[in-house]
């Protein structure tokens, strides 16, 4: 396709996945049209539903984009952005979403992509909002952005406040997203490290990302203090975002953290440390160390639940094993990347 906006036909075909009708939509993606209308009464009645509240009702706002090369940039774009809304407490309602792709793609590329979202919306009762397609030669590799909205009663709206003595607990595999991002792209050169079953299952593992659900009923059952979702920086950057910036210390150790054991070998090959690789799917969360002791028994195969430190006064700093946690860098997939030119 040549550079500029998407032609009106293909747009048309585009369209036709909408939702008609969804709870509170006044208005949504229709070609000539620029915004999305969203009845707010009729809107909030999922999350009151869902948390069975009367309570005042909060928006919550959120826009990520997916720029790191993925398998399926459009359903991570759903699921990134609804990671991050429901770490508020709220239920994700609405998506809309910029899809830019390089100069000469081919409609498949957008339709892909969209079909994606769409499908990924669906199963988590979400609406596309609208949006923008572009073809552009600014960009060498689709660029997916998106921007969320959702709803959280105010009884269970997450306030991120936290106390010395509280824990810290790890939800969700670390470097999740990070080893099917490097199991995809370096495949060939793995293959004479792994077995094809071994990369398959990493890829497969790396897809499965989403904290949506656990994340909601952990809100819903013990009202934590803060929530968070690690992505770039990993488990680690995204300790010391969220303790550092609300003026907190907080004593880590290693063992407790959960790694795969594929994850383990994979990230010793290219010689990066899992803890600092993208980690979607890995959820953060801090409350009072007698809920987390509930929190733990809701721990699965698939879903590991690990108390990995305790909170400290912000004078104490952040500790890894005894030794100081620095601010995080670029996350470490970039040098996995890199280094799987070289195996």
């Amino acid at each position: 396709m040549e550079e500029g906006k998407l032609p009106l036909e293909l747009l048309e075909q585009l369209l036709n996945q909408k939702d008609e009708s969804f709870e509170g939509l006044i208005q949504g993606p229709k070609v000539g049209s620029d915004v999305a209308i969203v009845d707010f009464k009729k809107a909030i009645t999922q999350a009151l539903k869902f948390y069975n509240s009367k309570a005042d009702v909060y928006v919550v706002s959120k826009t990520d984009p997916i720029t790191f090369p993925t398998p399926d940039p459009g359903r991570y774009a759903v699921i990134v952005n609804s990671n991050d809304i429901v770490t508020s407490g709220a239920v994700p309602y609405g998506f809309s979403v910029t899809i830019i792709v390089p100069e000469g793609s081919s409609k498949d590329v957008v339709f892909d992509i969209q079909k994606s979202i769409y499908k990924e919306c669906r199963k988590n009762n979400i609406v596309v909002l609208g949006g923008h397609t572009e073809i552009s030669s600014s960009v060498n590799t689709p660029i997916v952005s998106g921007a969320m909205i959702g709803f959280v009663p105010e009884d269970f709206y997450v306030p991120r406040k936290i106390s010395e003595g509280d824990v810290m607990l790890c939800i969700g595999w670390c470097a999740k997203e990070g080893v099917g991002i490097i199991a995809s792209k370096g495949y060939d050169r793995l293959s004479k490290h792994f077995s094809k079953n071994a990369l398959d299952d990493m890829i497969e593992f790396g897809n499965e990302i989403s904290i949506v659900d656990i994340a909601l009923k952990i809100n819903k059952q013990f009202k934590p203090g803060l929530m968070h979702d690690a992505t770039e920086g990993g488990v680690l950057g995204a300790v010391y975002e969220t303790i550092a910036h609300e003026g907190f210390g907080v004593v880590l150790s290693s063992k407790e953290f959960p790694i795969t054991h594929d994850t383990k070998k994979l990230c010793e090959l290219v010689d990066v440390n899992p803890l600092q690789v993208i980690s979607s799917g890995a959820l953060l969360v801090v409350l009072d160390a007698y809920k987390a002791k509930d929190v733990v028994k809701l721990a699965t195969d698939e879903i590991p639940i690990k108390i990995i430190g305790e909170i400290t006064s912000k004078e104490h700093g952040i500790t890894l094993d005894g030794k100081k946690v620095l601010p995080p860098g670029p996350d470490a997939v970039i040098a996995a990347l890199n280094a799987l030119e070289k195996l």
